[in-house]
């Protein structure tokens, strides 16, 4: 699967480990205002020299618009105008805001959460490795969307 990730959304899945597996699991692509945002801004931060590596590694594309790095323009708007490029299937983020402006406009997106659920359908992640990494993302997330995935896991309530 080919998604379009925001900065929120690739920081906290840095932080609770789970961007390997994301990045081998499917095609991920950031713009080039998510780089300067995620790499530049947070120049010698562990995950931000995580995700410099990956992007170094061709793990993480980055797309330019051919307008090059315009600091002013939100990362939000670009992830935005790169999905309406073009060939993904959806676009990743965890800023509450970013979302309901994503579902007025029909645009599909996932969560962190949703995105471990889908990388145990997947078959990326076992059962056990999906609770953990749950587990680990839960300090980066909002309770709601914590619950929501331990529903999606186990087909119905917190053991």
């Amino acid at each position: 699967m080919k998604i379009v990730m925001d900065a929120d959304c690739l920081i906290k899945l840095t932080k609770s480990g789970l961007k390997e597996a994301v990045c081998s699991a499917w095609s991920i692509a950031i713009p080039r205002v998510v780089e300067t945002e995620i790499v530049t801004a947070g120049a010698g931060r562990p995950d931000a020299e995580l995700v410099r590596e990956n992007i170094e590694l061709n793990r993480i594309a980055v797309w330019d618009d051919g307008a090059g790095v315009d600091t002013h323009r939100r990362g939000e708007d670009a992830v935005l105008a790169m999905f309406r490029h073009g060939g993904y299937a959806a676009v990743a983020s965890d800023d509450a805001r970013f979302i309901r402006r994503l579902r007025v406009l029909s645009v599909p997106f996932a969560v962190p959460a949703v995105i471990i659920v889908l990388l145990h359908r997947d078959g990326v992640l076992t059962d056990d490795a999906a609770r953990a990494a749950l587990e680990e993302l839960r300090q980066h997330i909002s309770p709601d969307q914590y619950a929501t995935g331990v529903l999606m896991l186990t087909g119905g309530g917190e053991e």
